[in-house]
């Protein structure tokens, strides 16, 4: 079992003994655009993915991410491919520069438990 999943083992049991309201997951990230990280979630909620209606905030945002790597050292190619769009940059969507955007996912909690605990 991955790192990953440990860790989504760990969160849904700990929300399952200590909180009975919830009845969804509901997450927002670049990180759906990538297929690996699709696959640690319930096919339901994979499939639930979506494009973002609103618009995003940048202050604090996992967006950043995309152009860091896990020691926070910047990576050339997607540095590259964020200073190429700056260009069309609209100063009203500026989360659109960036070159993988972020998507939203829902699902019920019950596939959660089931996968995860």
């Amino acid at each position: 079992m991955g790192a990953r999943v440990q860790e989504l083992c760990a969160l849904f049991s700990h929300v399952r003994r200590t909180e009975r309201n919830f009845l969804s997951v509901r997450g927002v990230s670049w990180l759906y655009n990538r297929d690996a990280y699709r696959r640690l979630f319930p096919r339901s909620y994979a499939m639930s993915i979506r494009p973002v209606a609103a618009p995003l905030h940048l202050n604090g945002s996992s967006t950043w991410g995309q152009v860091l790597n896990w020691r926070q050292e910047v990576k050339p190619d997607m540095r590259d491919a964020l200073v190429d769009r700056l260009d069309t940059m609209k100063a009203e969507a500026p989360w659109e520069t960036f070159p993988l955007q972020a998507l939203t996912a829902t699902g019920d909690i019950g596939k959660f438990f089931e996968v995860f605990t």
